[in-house]
């Protein structure tokens, strides 16, 4: 099967945010109405009822969970507004950070350990924050998809010479050596009984290209490597 053209990458990613900020605000808007509601009456509750006791301790987790729900709604509304094509000078371990977060804030109860590594000082790439946050975000979800029973998924941002260098690890059965090479091939997936597209790894390498670097995988004993390198910015 052919590779996608560059201009048909960037439209399958152009309408996978545009897809993305629907999606996210449509959740907002349905979530937030009862969640206010949850909120305001759970204040009132914890005003009205004498600390110290079961009554209150239990209004005090309820509205704890909703302030944690409010926060991940707001994760995602910020994550689907950025500018998808904008590039300016950026932190790259902030990007893959706050990426992180957002997975760890919508996948708390999937029995998967996040593990993140990064340098002491900024790594600082040309890029554009948004499409880097979805290639990030494609990589962590196929390496949760590896561990479907739960293990760890290590992330380490560091540089090499003269590129940034992004590295996420699980602990699943690795990339059988058979299918490597077509991974990154459009429409390609194991996973296609379970809502796989097959468009996650080469849409994800065409942003990294498109941003002078190279996408791969990598066996490193027990899972696989995906490893992203991108020129760091001139100073």
């Amino acid at each position: 099967m052919n590779a996608l053209a560059p201009y048909e990458r960037e439209l399958v990613q152009s309408g996978k945010l545009a897809a993305l900020g629907e999606l996210a605000g449509g959740v907002a808007h349905e979530i937030n109405n009862p969640l206010f509601a949850i909120l305001a009456l759970s204040e009132f509750l914890l005003k009205e009822l004498d600390e110290g006791t079961k009554p209150h301790e239990r209004a005090r987790l309820i509205h704890e969970t909703a302030l944690e729900i409010k926060d991940i709604v707001r994760s995602l509304l910020d994550f689907a507004r950025e500018s998808s094509d904008e590039r300016a000078v950026v932190a790259l371990d902030d990007v893959v950070r706050q990426t992180v977060d957002l997975v760890r804030r919508t996948n708390a109860k999937k029995g998967i350990a996040l593990a993140e590594l990064y340098p002491g000082e900024p790594v600082l790439v040309e890029a554009s924050a948004g499409q880097l946050k979805q290639v990030f975000l494609n990589l962590l979800g196929n390496a949760r998809h590896a561990t479907p029973d739960g293990g760890e998924v290590a992330v380490r941002v560091r540089r090499d010479g003269e590129h940034a260098v992004v590295e996420i690890h699980d602990d699943g059965p690795g990339v059988d050596p058979a299918i490597r090479d077509k991974i990154f091939e459009p429409f390609f997936t194991t996973r296609r009984g379970s809502g796989g597209t097959g468009l996650g790894l080469p849409v994800s390498l065409g942003i990294v290209q498109a941003h002078g670097g190279t996408l791969s995988v990598a066996e490193t004993g027990p899972g696989a490597t995906f490893v992203a390198r991108l020129p760091l910015a001139e100073r």
